[in-house]
């Protein structure tokens, strides 16, 4: 069960950087900022950001919040996160904003030793999910269905991995899937780019235990964000 609950927060913390990295051009930035640990400068450009949906902005913010509280450290590290978490979830009701709000949630869950909560959660979550139209993201919005891929191709490697590899062994199972990501990887966008190497570095470190082929990904993206103290961790160990 554990074990489990390690596979489910690995796609959690996934999930909204997907959904992050498919706002506008000119949030990129932002999320850079984030991820190499240059708050100042996010919530600056953050101040200036013109967006005309709010929810751009209340989520940037969110994942802002999150990486300042994995940053302290401390007993009361998560006390801004909560707050900006609950203006969040006390503003927005629909269901675009309860997959967001409920994977922060799980994070904070599985962070705080409450993780007896994130399977309901994680079961709410894909049931929205469920519920995206893939066809409609494959003919209008390349970088949209692009992202759908990596999160779908992601999360089925997880699931093997806790359901059919345990019962048998079969390598030829996920090659076409580590194949669609590799492809993003290859041929994607910037930010695609980055999540599928996130994406497979998660998947043979914490799944797999195969630390040379995670540590490929992994430098890569410590390259990109030299700041990440995540990255560097992940390294010297």
């Amino acid at each position: 069960m554990k074990r489990l609950k390690g596979y489910i927060f690995i796609v959690i913390s996934i999930f909204c950087q997907t959904r992050l990295y498919s706002m506008p051009v000119d949030t990129t930035s932002i999320l850079d900022n984030i991820y190499n640990y240059d708050f100042l400068l996010a919530s600056e450009r953050l101040s200036k950001l013109n967006e005309k949906n709010p929810l751009v902005i209340e989520t940037l913010s969110l994942e802002k919040s999150w990486w300042i509280a994995m940053e302290q450290g401390k007993t009361n590290q998560f006390s801004g996160f909560l707050n900006t978490l609950t203006e969040f979830e006390n503003r927005n009701k629909n269901s675009l904003d309860e997959i967001i709000s409920t994977t922060y949630r799980m994070r904070y869950n599985a962070c705080t030793s409450k993780n007896y909560l994130i399977p309901f959660e994680f079961l709410k979550i894909k049931k929205h999910l469920e519920e995206i139209d893939v066809e409609y993201l494959k003919g209008s919005n390349h970088e949209g269905y692009e992202l759908f891929i990596l999160y779908k191709s992601f999360l089925t490697l997880v699931q093997n991995s806790i359901l059919l590899d345990r019962i048998a062994s079969d390598p030829q199972r996920n090659l076409t899937l580590i194949g669609d990501i590799e492809n993003v990887i290859r041929n994607g966008s910037q930010p695609g780019r980055t999540i599928g190497r996130y994406f497979l570095m998660k998947y043979y470190l914490d799944i797999k235990k195969d630390k040379a082929k995670a540590y490929a990904y992994l430098t890569d993206l410590h390259t990109q964000y030299p700041n990440n103290k995540v990255f560097s961790q992940l390294l010297t160990n």
